[in-house]
């Protein structure tokens, strides 16, 4: 019987969902000691292994914030890639506010949604940072706002490793309606909101909210739009040093999905649409210019640069106790020979 690697994904454009899309795990792995399998299989009880990755036998793509804290406390995990694809980071307030520009928020309530139930809320901590960094973009900083406490009441387990073959998607703006219902309260004067959602917000609410600023065309400071980004993919130590070859044989798998992204960009948008949840206007207007060409697993120095940014972050804000030493973290063995069978050039 062959072993089982799980795999967990987040909810937003990575390699990982275009091959679990396009069957390409089981393409690599049939026949092999191992298959490939996602641990939503594995119901409620395994959840959390998203965040804490207390799972063995597991890889991971998606927002870097959870996997930082867990290695911090101890995770046994092994940082071999990263991408950076930029995100909408877009401002909202009432249109009849009289909020016009990021300046006009001097003084006002901005909200933060806050998860109390998961053990690592990164949403929380994604919120505090797309502020700070809209208002540094603008000349400001967050001692010119009052960052008002929004608590969410969802299930961030059931927007994790959507299932688009059973019509199982992930919310869209419904991730942020607590926000939404604040603001239409008047309890809070603006709001924010990332990536797909954003156009799909604007969409259903047209007329109902007035964009303020979207970090995505209003700098070019890379810093400035990391949010949860880069992206990073971890795998369980106990495969990285038990069974290096499959690690490589799944990155293998991420550079083929990257590559198929890349040559086919209109069938690309539109898997990643269905990954997302989201129709192909909501996702064209949500990301980077070319964001399908922008999947490649890599560990290059800019991409740890910005990822080390994230991690200032969350230390200045006290969301992690202590530093985790990215060097130390990283091999870059098993991506370098992944790129090398698949006769492509390393990138670094």
């Amino acid at each position: 019987m062959a072993d089982t690697i799980w795999y967990t994904r987040c909810p937003v454009p990575t390699a990982s969902g275009v091959a679990f899309q396009r069957d390409m795990f089981a393409e690599e792995f049939d026949g092999s000691d191992f298959s490939v399998r996602n641990i939503k299989e594995l119901g409620r009880e395994k959840a959390d292994s998203h965040f804490n990755h207390a799972l063995e036998n597991c890889f991971r793509e998606g927002g870097s914030i959870p996997p930082l804290w867990a290695r911090q406390g101890g995770a046994d995990t092994v940082m071999i890639g990263l991408t950076f694809l930029s995100d909408a980071i877009c401002f909202y307030a009432r249109p009849d506010s009289g909020i016009k520009t990021m300046k006009d928020l001097k003084g006002k309530r901005v909200a933060m949604g806050v998860r109390p139930y998961i053990m690592i809320d990164f949403m929380k901590i994604n919120g505090h940072k797309a502020w700070d960094c809209g208002l540094r973009a603008h000349g400001m900083t967050l001692d010119d706002v009052t960052l008002v406490e929004v608590e969410v009441n969802d299930d961030m387990h059931s927007h994790i490793n959507p299932d688009p073959t059973t019509g199982e998607k992930p919310p869209g703006s419904l991730m942020f309606q607590h926000e939404l219902d604040a603001l239409n309260r008047g309890e809070v004067d603006a709001i924010w909101v990332k990536g797909c959602q954003t156009r799909q917000m604007e969409r259903e609410l047209s007329g109902q909210i007035r964009l303020i600023s979207d970090l995505l065309y209003d700098t070019d400071n890379l810093e400035l739009k990391v949010n949860a980004n880069p992206r990073i993919i971890t795998v369980s130590g106990n495969i990285a040093r038990d069974n290096p070859d499959a690690v490589v044989r799944y990155l293998q798998v991420l550079i083929r999905a990257a590559r198929w992204s890349a040559e086919h960009p209109k069938d690309s948008a539109q898997t990643l649409a269905t990954e997302l949840g989201v129709s192909l206007d909501d996702i064209n207007g949500a990301f980077v210019e070319n964001y399908q060409n922008k999947l490649w697993p890599n560990l290059s120095a800019e991409t740890m640069h910005l990822l080390s940014t994230q991690q200032s972050f969350m230390l200045e804000h006290d969301y992690l106790p202590g530093k985790v030493d990215l060097q130390a973290w990283c091999d870059d063995s098993f991506l370098r020979q992944a790129y090398e069978r698949e006769n492509l050039t390393w990138a670094a």
